[in-house]
């Protein structure tokens, strides 16, 4: 008898234990169901409140890079027209448009009503001040301060090219929130031939 009962109550101590780890593992099981739905919401919360943002930045620079390459199709542009036309001593209307023209291509396939350029002839009086032998301006206002800024780039007799170009940028996402982007370059070049690069119609 004594033995019988030794056998059960080691029997009733292993259910016993067994129960207690069963029930161990069950609240350690809901423990981690209940910790990976609180994961999975919050993992929801963060996206929902991060699309947007993320969003927001996408268009943000698919608006920047367009606004970069414009704006080096513009450096472009008024570089090529410059170096076209100080290529002769003297240029006529027809080679002014053609100039003009190729700095359009240069801003391809962008809208070229956006583009302007304003080309101008820069002769150094006696005095070495600046002074407009002749000017052609296309799709913006001329360049006011053209005569300022090329104050010092030549004595009496010299001459220098000022080419003009510019663009005005609709961003696509932000039109919006944002004002279009204003982009300009100014450059100025001698004549390969001589400095001063006259019309035709003045000699």
């Amino acid at each position: 008898m004594k033995g019988y009962k030794t056998m059960t109550h080691t029997i009733n101590n292993d259910i016993n234990k067994g129960a207690a780890h069963a029930k161990l593992t069950t609240s350690i099981r809901r423990a981690l169901t209940r910790y990976r739905r609180d994961d999975e919401g919050l993992a929801a919360l963060e996206a929902v409140m991060l699309f947007p943002i993320m969003v927001s930045m996408v268009f943000g620079l698919y608006d920047l890079g367009h606004a970069i390459i414009l704006n080096q199709k513009v450096v472009s542009a008024c570089h090529i027209a410059a170096d076209l036309l100080a290529r002769k001593p003297a240029v006529s209307d027809a080679d002014i448009q053609d100039a003009i023209e190729a700095a359009k291509l240069a801003v391809d396939p962008y809208d070229r009503a956006e583009f302007g350029i304003d080309i101008a002839s820069i002769l150094f009086n006696e005095d070495d001040d600046p002074t407009v032998l002749w000017r052609e301006t296309e799709g913006m206002n001329a360049n006011a301060n053209i005569p300022s800024q090329a104050t010092g780039l030549g004595l009496e007799g010299e001459g220098v090219l000022a080419v003009t170009a510019t663009y005005a940028y609709t961003p696509f996402f932000y039109k919006m929130l944002f004002n279009d982007i204003k982009m300009q370059e100014v450059s100025f070049l001698r004549g390969r031939k001589t400095s001063v690069i006259r019309h035709e119609d003045m000699i």
